[in-house]
């Protein structure tokens, strides 16, 4: 008898920081103002103080990050029962408020638009019974809207990025817009992966609405 071995499908990785290089692959030293498009994310809610020393991104220090864990099992939903994979995507934190030493953040990654709830629901029950708890209720699959924004690199240790965000604002404000809401950091470089800390790469994003 004659064993035919079957060759592996090799699947083609997609890069969304390629895909979406307008958003992700931004230069140095400019305001850029544009329309996002429609994104889905893996997003989790946190109250929690940051080590701002952790090389690449802030680390919670309060509670664990465990969005990460459910897009690792999306990615291998979609690479098995759909042959779409995907390159995971650099961790977004947005800051909405702190009280106390600690920050009220979004913390999320983006997942291909071929993600759908009920994909997502299976991941994050993979995860819960990975993690033998019985809920992980601060996550949620967010399908954001198409928003209008401005966004600006910021290259250096993280823990500046305020100074982007001043030059941000007064770039909006001249050219006839105003802030809608908290900013949005993207760090682009992997965690424990930037040495030294000024080769840090951070995108700054505010959403924007017009003055009156």
């Amino acid at each position: 008898m004659i064993l035919i071995k079957k060759e592996a499908q090799i699947l083609k990785t997609h890069d969304h920081r390629k895909i979406y290089k307008d958003i992700y692959q931004i230069k140095p030293g400019k305001t850029i103002i544009q329309q996002l498009p429609e994104l889905k994310y893996v997003s989790q809610q946190m109250t929690t103080s940051y080590n701002m020393n952790w090389d690449g991104r802030p680390e919670p220090i309060d509670e664990k990050w465990l969005a990460w864990k459910v897009v690792n099992q999306i990615k291998q939903i979609t690479r098995n029962q759909l042959e779409y994979k995907f390159k995971l995507m650099p961790p977004e934190i947005i800051w909405h408020e702190e009280k106390d030493n600690k920050w009220l953040v979004d913390q999320m990654m983006v997942v291909a638009d071929c993600v759908t709830d009920d994909i997502y629901e299976y991941a994050l029950n993979r995860v819960i019974k990975n993690l033998r708890v019985s809920d992980l209720p601060t996550l949620t699959f967010v399908k954001s809207t198409s928003i209008l924004c401005a966004q600006r690199l910021h290259v250096g240790d993280y823990k500046n990025t305020v100074e982007t965000l001043a030059v941000l604002k007064e770039d909006i404000e001249k050219q006839g817009y105003r802030v809608k809401g908290p900013h949005r950091e993207i760090y682009l470089l992997p965690a424990m992966g930037c040495y030294p800390a000024e080769n840090c790469h951070t995108i700054v994003r505010i959403e924007l609405e017009a003055l009156n």
